[in-house]
């Protein structure tokens, strides 16, 4: 596919700048651009539930492998340095 594209000065100029500092063509950064968006934004099929602020957080961290779980007192917060294993930092 072909696009022409019109862009004001300043635009004009990111885009030479990111072509110099990523090494990519017009085509290449535009693709990203797509690639970036898409994954970051609202879901764009009306027929998915929008996610609130928690739900965006917790979808991330299950993508990236963040997501753990364990069983402990509920002061963990508050004594959490107690529960700590410190014998590799003495």
């Amino acid at each position: 596919m072909q696009i022409t594209a019109e862009l004001d000065a300043q635009h004009l100029e990111k885009l030479h700048e990111l072509e110099l500092l990523l090494r990519k063509t017009p085509s290449e950064l535009i693709t990203l651009a797509i690639d970036v968006v898409t994954k970051s934004e609202k879901p764009l099929n009306p027929n998915e539930p929008e996610l609130n602020e928690g739900q965006c957080a917790y979808q991330l961290m299950q993508q990236s492998g963040f997501i753990g779980s364990f069983e402990d007192d509920g002061d963990l917060s508050e004594n959490y340095k107690a529960y700590l294993d410190w014998s590799d930092k003495v």
